[in-house]
């Protein structure tokens, strides 16, 4: 008896075939990359006098994405070359601004050095690679954005394949919010950082995330392209927005004490330079409503759509969609509610949540060198009490600013751009599978891009275990940015595995690289703001 071996899923895929493309349809990456090189010598010998600002460029980055996945998605509904061209130039601008921006603040890191040295009379130059702007969040971030911008660009230059920045761009631009949020300050590493591994290390990161990033809008394809029922994918996004609904504001707008409030983290004039926040939660009024409101809304969907999906129930299906799309609505008056009052609030002091002030209490005692466990041992009304006298002293200093809460307002920007694609994705699918390719290719490219994610990941952590030792004379610590890291790269490892061996592909493989990509964002993320660790800064 003969033993049938089953062959590697690889072997039985369409090729893409992206490199049969003519040089020529390379022309718009290249300009971008030529032009950004060129804006950045140009403000190197011009001067920053007058020049545009790195965090204008990161805005006009912003805005091309933006615009380029509107004809992009218009494209799918309504095919025009017109719009396929627009969408593919707005994306080559926002590759083009989006590393002009970077290279621009390299140029102003090293004139910010330059000029203090030049005060002081040192003799000795800085050296110029020091100040590659990879030193936070945010330089992270302008750098997984240009990644993912970059990676669709090579993708789109063939026109089959333009469809990705309908999806991968928008998210490309929730990036660069995030980083606008975060805020653009210049930051200076430790001493003990400073190598030319640094560059290496965190590039490598960057362009791996922004490869993954579109490996994930591939995925997302592909299960639309597939069949997946959109009301499933609205269940999906619907429990995502329900978890960021429940956890913002640390889980006080659904807890019963706190029911329906929403408190945004403020800042104390002259502390930390104005980018430390205090734990101390100023209650901002409507916002809780309205994420209540939407929670009560999208657990309605789940439950609308988990009837249609399951029984076939079309009078579900129907109230599930009015149900989202008033959601939608909710969502954004949320959001805009709470950037008005972010910036219009003036009397801060007296909206401060009485239910933040031990947590408070808490904190001051930790700045004053106590211990945990010794602050564990203070009762909580003195905890409270002192929260209340710090108010009432300071209370006039206190103030609020978007940079206070990043995360949680780009999480929130996150959940509604969910929903916003579900209800999009809901309108005349049948003509938006029809424009999509074939599943095969695809799923295809999801592999190649899944792969190249992989090696990636790869080097980031050899890299990151040169530098570590380097620096801290030890390869690997255990830290939770290092061990984030490693779960997301051996996820991409059991994608491509399985995948191999076990023949995995289709909607099983879309899942698994959604899960990946999830490890990658909390590694991005989560680590830094909510694990205490060495990678804190970033």
């Amino acid at each position: 008896m003969s033993r049938v071996l089953k062959q590697p899923a690889f072997q039985v895929l369409p090729d893409v075939e992206i490199k049969a493309a003519s040089v020529i349809s390379y022309l718009p990456t290249a300009l971008a990359l030529a032009g950004a090189v060129g804006l950045t010598l140009l403000r190197f010998y011009a001067g920053g006098q007058g020049f545009i600002s790195d965090g204008a460029l990161m805005m006009l980055a912003l805005a091309c994405y933006l615009l380029a996945a509107v004809f992009h998605l218009t494209d799918l509904y309504a095919p025009a070359p017109l719009f396929q061209r627009l969408g593919l130039w707005g994306a080559t601008a926002g590759v083009f601004f989006n590393l002009a921006s970077w290279g621009v603040r390299w140029i102003t890191a090293y004139d910010i050095e330059l000029e203090i040295i030049r005060r002081q009379g040192a003799a000795e130059m800085p050296w110029f690679f020091r100040y590659i702007p990879f030193a936070n969040l945010y330089d992270l971030s302008l750098t997984f954005a240009f990644g993912a911008g970059f990676a669709t660009l090579l993708i789109a230059h063939r026109k089959n394949f333009r469809f990705l920045g309908a999806i991968s761009l928008p998210l490309a631009a929730l990036i660069l919010v995030l980083a606008r949020f975060i805020g653009g300050e210049i930051a200076n590493l430790p001493p003990v950082l400073d190598s030319y591994w640094r560059p290496i290390h965190v590039g490598v990161a960057s362009l791996s995330y922004g490869v993954a990033l579109v490996c994930f809008a591939l995925a997302v394809v592909y299960l639309l392209k597939d069949g997946l029922k959109t009301e499933a994918m609205a269940v999906w996004s619907s429990l995502f927005a329900l978890a960021v609904f429940a956890t913002v504001s640390r889980f006080s707008v659904f807890s019963p004490s706190t029911f329906g409030t929403y408190g945004a983290s403020s800042f104390l004039s002259g502390y930390g330079g104005g980018r430390s926040a205090l734990p101390l939660r100023v209650d901002l009024p409507y916002v809780g409503w309205f994420i209540v409101a939407s929670g009560a809304l999208l657990a309605a969907t789940i439950f609308l759509f988990t009837r249609y999906v399951y029984r076939e129930d079309a009078r579900a299906r129907a109230w599930g969609h009015r149900l989202l799309k008033l959601s939608l609505v909710t969502q954004a008056l949320a959001i805009v509610t709470l950037v008005s009052q972010v910036k219009s609030l003036t009397d801060v002091a007296s909206r401060v949540g009485r239910h933040s002030y031990a947590q408070f209490g808490a904190w001051m005692l930790e700045q004053q060198g106590m211990t945990p466990q010794q602050v564990a041992a203070v009762p909580a009304q003195t905890l409270e009490a002192q929260a209340a006298g710090f108010v009432r002293q300071s209370g006039d200093q206190l103030f609020l600013s978007l940079n206070a809460n990043p995360v949680e307002l780009s999480a929130l920007l996150t959940a509604f751009v969910g929903t916003l694609f579900v209800v999009i994705f809901s309108f005349r699918t049948e003509r938006l599978r029809e424009a999509l390719p074939s599943v095969e290719r695809v799923d295809s490219l999801m592999y190649k891009t899944a792969g190249l994610t992989f090696a990636g990941l790869a080097l980031l952590l050899i890299t990151g275990a040169v530098w570590a030792n380097e620096s801290w004379g030890r390869y690997w610590g255990w830290d939770p940015k290092e061990t984030g890291a490693l779960v997301a790269w051996l996820t991409y490892g059991a994608f491509l595995h399985v995948r191999i061996t076990r023949g995995w592909t289709g909607r099983p493989a879309a899942y698994f690289a959604i899960v990946a990509f999830l490890f990658i964002i909390f590694t991005y993320l989560g680590v830094s703001y909510l694990l205490p660790g060495l990678h804190s800064y970033a």
